[in-house]
């Protein structure tokens, strides 16, 4: 009998999906089924784990119009971005398969005479991976596969906004020939039984994306190891001898892509004060392009925000925004066919926002887009380098010294060059730094490998 379900954002009396959520007691048994079935896993030749991790990326690319459109129906984002996610996802497993071979250990030089020394790489044992609403299925993969690939067992915990897809991705881990405990669902929100799972002493790591706020949370209860991916206040520097033309075009796409629901989206745009002016009128008309609806009808760009406190959060920072003295540059235009009771948020285009204000210093994660003329590149990094946070910034410009110059002194995880903030390949480490990011352990490619491995060191000495 399901207790709970997802709505669709952009008719939200539409039930996408129904689930029970777990109980304190049913978080726990989860962690137990998982240390029950790690050994094995870990176990299994590299070989065995690579063909699981492989059949899972053929069925989501088998699938991939059907997990696209489910996509679409939970999160809201239009049918093109939620199949490039679905193919993403399916390049992570891809990965992971390869990475089930690369879980190696070094040599090192004998220093006391007839002593050989090496180091063994094995797996934690249980990871809790939990993930966001915002990319439910790629951030899964990115979290989910390499911990399968090095021999872990993995309780999964979606977001209980869009439990439909975990439930999916679940069902297809296990139609690949994942042995049943590896892999266990967690749904819902229960603040018991989450500190339960994260604070469970079978847990080695916990693996999550989200709020600053929740981070936090997990950061006091959990015992394991962490990785955490958390807020991001990114900025795009557009300096004088950009190309303007080609600079709007990527900024607006890394502000208002995915209606702004990324931890990776432009926030505000620093443009050198001298060609502010035509910057500006190149980014209006790229907002105004813009047409927001349903995201399975064609022509439609941008989706609805995915929650009702998303909605609200963000009717109230525009408001406030505007009362404060802002001025609204430019705004998108909407499917006359939508439903009118959708979380529909207006992309939108901001100039003159009071310094300080929430817009401008905040975390927006939605389709907004400040613009803030500064004097110089130096000042534009000084600003980037102040915030509290540090997971991206974009810098447009045809000089190749002085993007080289920025890059090496930018204080954040990943830089973009002439360039959008949003998007990232598969084999690349992400990760922010200072408050964007929690532990030591970026995600992505070969690099994934040290978060979810210990390494133990092994002196054989071979003398008479």
């Amino acid at each position: 009998m399901h207790s709970a379900v997802t709505v669709d954002p952009a008719s939200p009396g539409t039930v996408v999906h129904g689930y029970t959520p777990a109980t304190e007691a049913d978080a726990l048994a989860a962690v137990s089924a998982a240390a029950s079935a790690a050994p094995d896993w870990a176990a299994a030749p590299p070989r065995r784990r690579a063909e699981v991790l492989t059949r899972i990326a053929e069925l989501i690319e088998r699938r991939a119009d059907e997990v696209a459109a489910l996509i679409t129906r939970e999160e809201g984002k239009p049918l093109a971005a939620a199949g490039g996610e679905a193919g993403k996802s399916a390049e992570q497993f891809r990965l992971a398969a390869q990475l089930a071979y690369l879980v190696e250990g070094a040599t090192y030089p004998d220093e006391t005479g007839a002593t050989f020394g090496y180091t063994l790489r094995g797996p934690l044992g249980v990871i809790a991976a939990i993930t966001p609403w915002n990319f439910p299925l790629s951030l899964a993969a990115r979290k989910i596969a390499p911990a399968l690939a090095a021999g872990n067992a993995v309780v999964f915990k979606p977001s209980p906004v869009t439990a439909g897809v975990g439930a999916w991705l679940a069902d297809a881990a296990a139609e690949a020939g994942l042995p049943s405990g590896v892999m266990p669902l967690v749904q819902g929100q229960d603040p018991a039984a989450m500190t339960a799972l994260v604070a469970a002493g079978e847990v080695g790591g916990v693996s999550f994306t989200g709020s600053d706020a929740a981070g936090a949370a997990i950061r006091r209860a959990a015992r394991g190891r962490l990785q955490l991916e958390l807020g991001g206040r990114n900025a795009a520097v557009v300096c004088a001898d950009a190309d303007l033309d080609a600079a709007a075009t990527r900024v607006a796409a890394g502000a208002f892509d995915l209606t702004g629901q990324a931890c990776t989206s432009t926030d505000r745009v620093l443009v050198d004060r001298s060609v502010a002016a035509p910057f500006v009128d190149l980014l209006a008309e790229r907002v105004r392009a813009l047409r927001v609806g349903h995201g399975d009808r064609d022509g439609v760009t941008t989706g609805p925000v995915a929650t009702s406190a998303q909605f609200e959060r963000l009717t109230a920072l525009r408001d406030s925004a505007v009362a404060a003295g802002a001025r609204v540059v430019a705004e998108a235009s909407s499917d006359p066919d939508r439903d009118p009771s959708g979380r529909w948020v207006t992309p939108a285009l901001f100039a003159d926002v009071p310094a300080g204000h929430e817009l401008v210093e905040g975390e927006v994660f939605g389709p907004y887009l400040s613009v803030l003329p500064v004097d110089s590149t130096e000042r534009a990094l000084g600003i980037v380098n102040s915030s509290s946070h540090g997971l991206v910034t974009a810098v447009h410009t045809r000089d190749l010294a002085a993007a080289h110059r920025f890059a090496h002194r930018a204080r954040c995880g990943l830089v973009k060059i002439n360039d959008r903030t949003t998007g990232n390949g598969v084999a690349p480490p992400f990760g922010g730094w200072k408050a964007s990011s929690g532990g030591a352990f970026p995600e992505g490619g070969r690099q994934a490998l040290d978060f979810v491995t210990d390494t133990k060191t092994v002196y054989l000495n071979y003398g008479a």
